[in-house]
C-alpha cells in the first residue's frame, strides 16, 4: 500500500473518531441534563415531605388518572369506529329500503292493472248481458206483436 493511501485512510479513521467522540459528548450531555432533571424531582418530592403511604396514595392516583385518560382515549376511538359503521349500515338500510320501495310500488301497479283488468271483464260480462237483455226483449216484442221493436 503506497504512503498516500494510508495517509487517507489515517485521514478518514480520525474524521470517524471525531464524530464518534462528538456523537459521545452529546449522548452525555442529554444524560446529565436527565440526571440532573431526575435529582431535581427527587429533591422536589422530598421537599413535600411525603411519606411513603402517601407517596404510594399519589402514585396510584396518577396511575388512576393516566388509566382512565387511556380508557377515555379508547372509548373516543371505540365511538368514532361505531359512528361510521352506525353511518355505513344506515345507508345500507337505505338503500335496502329504495329497493324495497321499488318492488312495492311495481307490485302496487301490478295489481292496479289487474284490478282494472277485473273491472274491464266485469264491465263487459254486463255489457254482453245487458246487450244480451235487450235483444231477447226485442225478440220477445216482435214475436208477441209482430211489430217493430
Amino acid at each position: 500500500m503506497s504512503t498516500k493511501a494510508i495517509l487517507a485512510l489515517l485521514k478518514l479513521r480520525r474524521a470517524q473518531q471525531e464524530e464518534a467522540k462528538a456523537e459521545l459528548a452529546a449522548a452525555n450531555a442529554v444524560l446529565r441534563r436527565e440526571q440532573q432533571r431526575a435529582t431535581r424531582v427527587r429533591r422536589d418530592l422530598g421537599d413535600a415531605h411525603l411519606s411513603d403511604e402517601t407517596m404510594a396514595a399519589w402514585t396510584a392516583t396518577v396511575a388512576r388518572r393516566a388509566a382512565l385518560v387511556a380508557d377515555l382515549d379508547a372509548t373516543r376511538a371505540l365511538t368514532a369506529r361505531l359512528a361510521d359503521d352506525t353511518g355505513a349500515k344506515q345507508a345500507a338500510w337505505a338503500r335496502a329500503r329504495r329497493a324495497e320501495r321499488s318492488l312495492e310500488r311495481v307490485v302496487e301497479r301490478h295489481e292496479l292493472a289487474q284490478e282494472k283488468a277485473a273491472l274491464a271483464a266485469d264491465q263487459r260480462a254486463l255489457d254482453d248481458r245487458t246487450v244480451a237483455e235487450f235483444a231477447a226483449r226485442a225478440r220477445r216484442r216482435a214475436e208477441q206483436g209482430g211489430g217493430t221493436p
